[in-house]
């Protein structure tokens, strides 16, 4: 690995209709306090006027190009086919980072080899200074990758998704782990970083700089869709992180990790998709079950929740917004 120095940061931006927010996140890239970087965008078959803009910009060391109609997954490995760069940073395209968070990142992995680094995340839906950070107890720096992801899926109870952004990794570690599953359309990041963070010798946490996570009122992105794709992508995922981590299958981190990763799943899939809810649950309820339940609605919704179930709960919930909304 080269030195801090000489040390390239290639930029993977995938975009789809964006151009709403890519013109701050390009801004966001080009306020990097760490000037060796590549950028790379691509275009997947946007029809909102994105490609035109994109392809108008002049910025040094800017490749834009076109994957059409492939999908997030797709384009990001062609942009990793496309890169050249020692660290790889997966960039959303309506997302931001603080202007030293590639720097302080290359910092560290340049003294800890074949380590993966990570950052909190600030989620915001105006400005990204009115944000709030939910990550804290769960960034910390180890030598012990199943650790890490054991902890941030549930071990202790509760779970955290690190966003795709907020991770900086070296080009080894992702080639030793393998590129990104195209056939996911959900958890494609979780199901990716579970793969990278176990390829590496370990995670390094780096405080004092933020990726800022864009959220959307009403939502028409992937983490808001609730259709059997997703669904199924989502279980898919977390079976492959399963597979992974299978050597921790004995341990109680492991079993209460997943045990609430499945149940995640199930109460995600219930009632549309009964099949799906009721297999995650029986996988669940077979490492041992989970005590999680999340917040479902307001005060009936979720007196309904705690008196007589979360599955009634649920089915009021999509009942009342289905008919009212």
């Amino acid at each position: 690995m080269l030195k801090s120095a000489e040390s390239k940061v290639s930029i993977i931006i995938p975009t789809f209709n964006s151009l709403k927010y890519i013109h701050e996140t390009i801004e966001s890239v080009l306020k990097q306090t760490y000037a060796n970087i590549e950028i790379i965008i691509i275009d997947d078959g946007s029809t909102d006027g994105s490609w035109d803009y994109l392809k108008s910009l002049r910025i040094e060391h800017l490749l834009v190009v076109k994957n059409e109609g492939s999908g997030a997954c797709a384009a990001r490995n062609h942009g990793y086919k496309l890169s050249c760069g020692n660290y790889i940073q997966f960039l959303d395209s309506d997302d931001l980072l603080s202007p030293d968070k590639i720097e302080k990142q290359v910092a560290l992995l340049d003294q800890n080899l074949d380590y993966i680094a990570v950052c909190s995340t600030k989620h915001f839906y105006d400005l990204p200074e009115n944000g709030k950070i939910t990550d804290t107890d769960f960034m910390f720096s180890t030598d012990q990758p199943s650790q890490f992801l054991l902890n941030l899926y549930g071990a202790n109870g509760r779970f955290e998704m690190v966003q795709t952004s907020a991770w900086l990794t070296p080009r080894n570690v992702i080639d030793k782990a393998g590129i990104w599953n195209a056939s996911l359309t959900k958890d494609q990041d979780g199901e990716f970083f579970c793969r990278v963070v176990m390829a590496s010798k370990g995670v390094v946490y780096v405080p004092n700089v933020l990726n800022y996570y864009r959220k959307h009122v009403k939502g028409s992105n992937i983490a808001n869709q609730v259709q059997r794709q997703q669904i199924e992508s989502q279980l898919q995922a977390v079976n492959l992180k399963a597979l992974v981590l299978s050597p921790q299958s004995d341990t109680s981190a492991y079993k209460s990790a997943m045990a609430l990763q499945y149940k995640f799943i199930a109460i995600n899939a219930y009632p549309q998709f009964k099949d799906i809810s009721s297999a995650a649950m029986k996988i669940s309820d077979s490492l041992g079950g989970s005590s999680y339940l999340p917040i479902l609605g307001g005060r009936l919704i979720e007196f309904l929740k705690f008196t007589f179930g979360w599955k009634l709960a649920k089915s009021v919930k999509i009942w009342v917004n289905s008919n009212f909304f």
